[in-house]
């Protein structure tokens, strides 16, 4: 009846575009930005990036299509959470402290990290299909490390001046647009290397709450 797939082996997948879509609301659908609620559903997002491979591969009775279209869902689904919604939340930054960044730096440097970000997971999903067997190497920044840096970045807010702060978020976009495309490889997280990620990422977000709480 309907087009596409929506069975239990891409329900962690979405589950993560719904926390980013939460994240877009707490930016764009209020008069104050709610930066901190938004930075914690991108790490959520990163978060269930991270274990819906893993789900899915429990799921034994998936068929060669539901396998390409679990990396193409992937893929589109990254696209929302980790490199348009980093840009919103840029956005929510400089609404939140009044910041006006200069268009003739931000426009182009988001710009490469956009075209950055998709030519990564193009390039990425084309290599997936030609490999045999599973992925072993990243070549390239995955786009899903700024669910890490963007968040650690964040509790620099806390120490800078807004300005400082919204300056240093728009050159670590350009860094990473950098990184996403130069061709160098990364050995691909194994399960000690998922829970690690998984600690940071609790780790930062209880520095975050923690500092809400005190503040």
């Amino acid at each position: 009846m309907f087009i596409g797939k929506y069975d239990k082996s891409v329900i962690v997948t979405y589950l993560g575009v719904c926390s980013t879509l939460i994240g877009f609301y707490l930016i764009l659908g209020n008069d104050t930005a709610h930066i901190t609620g938004a930075i914690i559903c991108l790490m959520i997002s990163g978060i269930c990036d991270m274990f819906d491979g893993k789900f899915a591969r429990m799921c034994k009775d998936r068929t060669e299509e539901d396998k390409q279209y679990g990396i193409q869902i992937d893929s589109l689904t990254d696209m929302v959470s980790f490199i348009a919604f980093p840009i919103v939340i840029l956005y929510g930054f400089c609404k939140y402290f009044d910041v006006a960044l200069n268009p003739y730096i931000a426009i182009p440097v988001l710009i490469l990290f956009t075209i950055a970000g998709i030519s990564r997971l193009a390039y990425f999903n084309v290599n997936a299909a030609l490999e045999d067997g599973p992925v072993k190497y990243y070549t390239g920044l995955p786009v899903t490390s700024t669910a890490i840096i963007f968040p650690a970045i964040y509790l620099l807010r806390y120490v800078l001046g807004s300005n400082l702060f919204v300056t240093i978020n728009l050159l670590t976009f350009a860094v990473v647009a950098f990184l996403m495309v130069f061709k160098f490889k990364i050995l691909k997280p194994k399960n000690n290397a998922w829970y690690i990620t998984c600690s940071v990422l609790a780790i930062i977000m209880t520095a975050i709450l923690i500092y809400l709480k005190v503040k």
